[in-house]
Formats: C-alpha cells, sequence, structure tokens
C-alpha cells in the first residue's frame, strides 16, 4: 500500500473520526506558526533568579545580610529563553574591592548591577530591570570582640521528673563585629526567649543569638542541654548524729537510727544517699519530759521530697 493510502485510511472512517483528524491538523500548524513568530522575536522574561555572591576578605564582615539571588527582568530572542528556563543560572560573583568606599560601606547601584549581570548572561540579552534595586551595606574589619552568651531559658519537668544537674551550652561566649562605637557598648548577648514544660526527657535544643543592631554575632546559634530525669521514691535507714554537744557530754538516742523518704534520680538509687539527720544538744533545755527533736541536716540538691519516718527521739546523757 503507497504511503498516500495509508494517510487517507483513517479519513474513510467515520465523519466524527476525519472531523477530529481535521481539527488536531489545524492545531498543530497553528502552534508550528505560533512557535515560529514567537522565537524570532523578543520577548522579555520577569523574575529570572540568579545567584549572587561577594568575595570578601578574611578580615572583613557584613553588617546586615548580603541578598542570595537577584531577580531579574531580561528581554531577549524567544528561542533564546531555553537556556533561562532549563539550564542552572550562572552565579554571579562580585569584587568586594570593586564596590567598597575604603571606609566602612559596600555600595553598589542599578547600573553596576546590569553590567556584572551582562557578564554571565547571555551576551545578546537586555537586562530591563534588578530587584534589588542596589546594594548598600556597611561593613567592618576590626577584629571580633568576645562576650558571654546569657540564655534566657524557663524549663520545667513533669511532677514525677525533675531537673538533674545544670544547663549545658556548646560554648558560654561568641564573637560579636561591628564598629568601634557599638563593640565599645556591648558586653553580653541573650539568646531567644526558649520555655518548655511537662518535660519527661532530657531537652536539647539549638537557639539563636538574639540580633543586635547594627551587628553581627558568630556564630550565631549555640546548642543548650537541659538534663531531666525520672524520680524514683526511695527510703533508707541513716544515723542520727548529735550537735553542740559540751566535751565531757555524750548523748545517747534512743532509736539512734531513724528512717528517711525520699526521690531520688534514676542514675542516683545504686548511690549512698548523702542526707543526714540531727539532734542539738541546745534544744534539750526547751524539750519536755525524754525527747528531743530530729531535723533533717544536710539534702543533696538531687533529691526532693525529704521526709524522716518520726520527728523526735529519747535521749539519755552521760556525763564523764
Amino acid at each position: 500500500m503507497r504511503l498516500w493510502d495509508k494517510i487517507q485510511e483513517p479519513l474513510k472512517q467515520s465523519p466524527r473520526t476525519r472531523s477530529f483528524l481535521q481539527f488536531l491538523c489545524f492545531v498543530i500548524i497553528s502552534a508550528v506558526f505560533w512557535a515560529f513568530l514567537t522565537f524570532n522575536s523578543d520577548i522579555q522574561l520577569d523574575d529570572v533568579k540568579v545567584p549572587v555572591e561577594m568575595n570578601l576578605p578574611d578580615n572583613v564582615h557584613l553588617l546586615s545580610k548580603f541578598p542570595d539571588t537577584l531577580n531579574v527582568t531580561v528581554k531577549d530572542r524567544g528561542y533564546r529563553f531555553f537556556s533561562y528556563l532549563f539550564h542552572k543560572k550562572p552565579k554571579l560573583i562580585l569584587r568586594f574591592a570593586d564596590y567598597s568606599d575604603g571606609i566602612s560601606t559596600l555600595k553598589i547601584d542599578q547600573s553596576n548591577l546590569k553590567k556584572a549581570l551582562a557578564h554571565v548572561l547571555n551576551k545578546h540579552a537586555t537586562i530591563v530591570s534588578v530587584l534589588p534595586e542596589s546594594i548598600n551595606i556597611k561593613y567592618t574589619d576590626l577584629p571580633g570582640k568576645k562576650v558571654p552568651v546569657k540564655t534566657d531559658i524557663f524549663v520545667e519537668p513533669r511532677e514525677d521528673y525533675a531537673l538533674y544537674g545544670v544547663l549545658i551550652q556548646s560554648q558560654d561566649s561568641v564573637l560579636v563585629f561591628s564598629d568601634a562605637k557599638t563593640l565599645n557598648e556591648i558586653n553580653e548577648v541573650y539568646t531567644y526567649h526558649v520555655e518548655e514544660v511537662d518535660l519527661t526527657d532530657t531537652l536539647r535544643r539549638k537557639v539563636n543569638i538574639a540580633p543586635i543592631n547594627g551587628a553581627i554575632v558568630e556564630p550565631r546559634t549555640i546548642d543548650i542541654m537541659v538534663p531531666i530525669e525520672k524520680l524514683k521514691s526511695q527510703t533508707r535507714s541513716i544515723k542520727i548524729a548529735v550537735r553542740n554537744a559540751p566535751s565531757g557530754v555524750k548523748m545517747l538516742l534512743f532509736p539512734s537510727d531513724i528512717e528517711v523518704t525520699y526521690r531520688s534520680p534514676m542514675s542516683r538509687i545504686k548511690d549512698d544517699a548523702g542526707i543526714t539527720a540531727v539532734v542539738d544538744y541546745n534544744e534539750v533545755a526547751h524539750s519536755s519530759g525524754n525527747k528531743v527533736k530530729v531535723m533533717i541536716g544536710e539534702v543533696p540538691a538531687a533529691y526532693q521530697d525529704v521526709q524522716i519516718s518520726h520527728d523526735s527521739v529519747e535521749y539519755i546523757i552521760e556525763k564523764h
């Protein structure tokens, strides 16, 4: 069968099929003409994002954020826009020395931005506009000032858990960069406020340093850790100590031991409690009968809700 016969064979089918094929043919022809006219005429493409970077000397720090990208409006031949749509945009790298005033300011106006972009975009393109329209940033070449970091944090464990240990920071100081006057006024920096309640596990968090107007801080974040442990109730028998007994006087207690109940972090369950119970010889003069008050003495900070089994014991005084 000849090729022409193969092409005509679908047209010999139903009228609906022939109409659809004729319509599809017109659409394809129209698309070809549209593409031909479009690709050979100038068109404008908005919001072409071009990555940008400032090549800074090691001793220079910008005091505000430099833009990551420039939004560029470009006019060019239609067929060249495939390079903007499907190819990776080249990065625009600017030299610090070309735009510094030599004192404290980095200035790049619209014309300089367009001139720099012309070297990385299509050489036939017309750059219509650039956003931001200009870049004006303060900088400093002074060495950084080391200042302490103050954490603004409120932590509250759940009832059966406890804060066990101190807040741990990844670093206790940071470097602040600014002009001489501002550096002289800054003696410490603060983190953003952190608040956590009903904690049941150790808190680990990366927190940001609060920004300072006209200065930058490095690093801008620190890591914190707040140790939280589950509490377990314990009961132990401990010896009662006597204090303030004069020389030659011995105070015998009945019983000489007392039970103490307390809540302990799980990691301290096997430790010697370190809790003490005492009676004060000076209390004998104020006691009635032969009983003296028992008091809780030293309590390690890790323990909570310390209680003793009874508040007094009998005594006998022996003099030598």
